[in-house]
């Protein structure tokens, strides 16, 4: 009997380990990496195809600033990839900005004129600024939409709101940097635009600040007195459940014994009645002693009276 059964054993373990094994190494892609991967192979493809229709002068410079710009990308979408599972909305939001960030640096790469001393330097402060710029508008609008609470309605709508005059005024404000790249001016009003919906971001940023410590200070008052509440209720519980203490006896036998002490000590002593200087029988006054009683030891002195 044991020999039969004995076989069956690795048999059921290889059968119990099978679905583990298979369930582990079926691993799926998030969408956002999936989108990221697919624009990242389409956009490379569109570089390609720019080498072969136009003469471009300082080819290495701009196939090294791609490589640059391709790693920076997959860097982003690496940490966005890992901060995609705390927020519904962080996901789309970042793609966007990976994506509007990656066809800009690439038409700044591929249609800035050429000059063999600045085209990199141009380049890289290009990409540097569009880059810093887009990703401080990703975090500004996550503080803005991470730190609100459901009940705060109004401060809920200006953080939506200042997020997306945020992201109007970054865009605002880099795509100049492509612009230029085909040689086309930017006017004075495209500017004064931009600065105008920077200051509206300020205001709505400024606002929405306001409505969140208004909102939280209600709160932490709230929670002060609730603490100092269940304080109270803590002290009164533990005063009622502490036991009486041993001394209460004594202290009553302290009071009762105390007050007769203190009627013996009001009532008054009695008078002693002063009697006569003793003398001698010829009535001269017997002399005093050292401590001004009478000497009653001296020859002839009368006997000391009796009390």
């Amino acid at each position: 009997m044991s020999d039969n059964h004995a076989p069956q054993e690795p048999t059921q373990g290889a059968v119990i380990d099978a679905p583990q094994v298979a369930g582990v190494g079926k691993k799926k892609l998030s969408t956002f990496l999936r989108v990221s991967i697919i624009l990242l192979i389409g956009l490379t493809l569109a570089s390609i195809s720019l080498l072969f229709i136009g003469d471009f002068e300082g080819r290495f410079e701009r196939i090294f600033s791609t490589f640059a710009l391709f790693a920076v990308f997959v860097v982003l979408t690496a940490i966005d990839t890992t901060r995609e599972r705390t927020n519904e909305w962080y996901a789309p939001v970042a793609l966007i900005a990976n994506t509007y960030i990656l066809g800009l640096l690439l038409v700044v790469i591929w249609m800035t004129p050429y000059d063999p001393f600045a085209l990199v330097l141009e380049i890289f402060w290009k990409s540097f600024l569009v880059i810093l710029v887009t990703r401080l508008v990703i975090l500004c609008c996550e503080l803005l939409l991470r730190s609100g609470d459901a009940e705060d309605e109004a401060g809920n709508r200006f953080a939506f709101i200042t997020s997306a005059l945020a992201v109007l005024a970054g865009i605002l404000f880099t795509a100049p940097v492509g612009i230029e790249a085909f040689s086309l001016h930017v006017p004075d009003l495209y500017w004064k635009i931009a600065t105008a919906v920077l200051i509206l971001t300020a205001l709505g940023l400024s606002v929405t600040l306001l409505l969140r410590w208004a909102n939280s200070s209600e709160e932490r008052a709230a929670k002060r007195q609730a603490a100092v509440a269940e304080r109270v209720a803590n002290d009164a519980a533990q005063a009622a459940a502490a036991p009486v203490a041993p001394q209460a006896p004594a202290q009553v036998l302290s009071t009762t014994t105390a007050v007769p002490d203190a009627e013996v000590a009001q009532q008054p002593a009695p008078t002693q009645v002063l009697l006569p200087w003793p003398t001698f029988a010829d009535g001269r006054p017997i002399p005093a002693r050292p401590d001004g009683q009478p000497d009653f030891s001296v020859p002839g002195a009368p006997l000391p009276p009796q009390v």
